[in-house]
């Protein structure tokens, strides 16, 4: 009876690890897609940035030139809110939209030429990241 206890046991033990191996949300495993080049007016480089249902930015790549940079987010789904940061500059935020078609936006200077990652920092965990890359001029 021992015995069976502990392949019992062993049994439940390799089950559970399974388990919390692939908790790991799909959502996570969605890859991140697109990319666009921020366009300028008037001495302003302006990005819009879509937030989704599905916790990714879309484009989740962007490229701009050191300067100023404007982000435009829009919640397109009808799920949780967004907001936008860079994350080695807390500064450059833009505050949370809530629901669909909510704009948000921020304006900052782009750091040196390089890439920085941006995040919802609600949704980090989720995978809702991207990646702003800056140009030289």
């Amino acid at each position: 009876m021992p015995r069976r206890l502990a392949l019992l046991g062993a049994a439940v033990l390799l089950l559970v690890t399974l388990v919390a191996c692939s908790r790991s949300s799909p959502v996570n495993r969605r890859p991140h897609t697109g990319s666009a080049t921020a366009s300028a007016v008037a001495g302003v480089q302006t990005v819009t940035i879509e937030a989704t249902d599905d916790f990714r930015f879309i484009p989740s790549t962007i490229y701009v030139h050191p300067g100023k940079v404007r982000i435009v987010l829009v919640h397109t789904g009808t799920g949780a809110p967004h907001n936008w940061s860079l994350t080695s500059f807390p500064a450059d935020f833009v505050p949370l939209v809530s629901g669909q078609g909510q704009k948000a936006e921020a304006t900052f200077t782009a750091p040196s030429p390089g890439k920085y990652q941006f995040v919802c920092t609600l949704h980090v965990r989720q995978g809702q990241t991207g990646t702003m890359v800056v140009l030289p001029n």
